[in-house]
């Protein structure tokens, strides 16, 4: 006897139905969004790389951009980087997951420094 045979002798027992995901980027992995398969109409945003230059609005400076780059190693983050060429620098920039950088400024997730100092610079 097959799965669907027995199925169909069992009253009211349907096979368990597997959801399919599409997982997008419209700007090449900054942010990234998931669907269900052949469902155009509803997307749910599922993660948004920033630089740290991008979320606060300024430049970091390099003692808290390794203090970033420390605490995301150590919580086992997901980091990429991007190269960028603006006035005054021309290198990779690292972009962690907002969430991330919200924990680190917000959440007490920063090695003992309050987010209103680190923001503050």
């Amino acid at each position: 006897m097959t799965f669907e045979d027995f199925a169909r002798k069992v009253n009211g027992f349907e096979k368990p139905k597997v959801k399919k995901h599409i997982y997008e980027s419209p700007d090449k992995g900054k942010t990234i969004y998931r669907r269900e398969f052949n469902n155009y109409k509803k997307r749910e945003k599922i993660m948004e790389m920033i630089s740290l230059f991008d979320y606060l609005g300024r430049k970091a400076g390099p003692e808290l951009g390794l203090k970033v780059a420390t605490a995301a190693g150590k919580a086992g983050v997901m980091t990429e980087t991007r190269k960028l060429n603006h006035k005054g620098w021309d290198g990779n920039v690292n972009l962690y997951p907002k969430s991330f950088l919200d924990l680190y400024f917000k959440g007490n997730l920063n090695e003992g420094t309050s987010g209103k100092q680190l923001l503050k610079g």
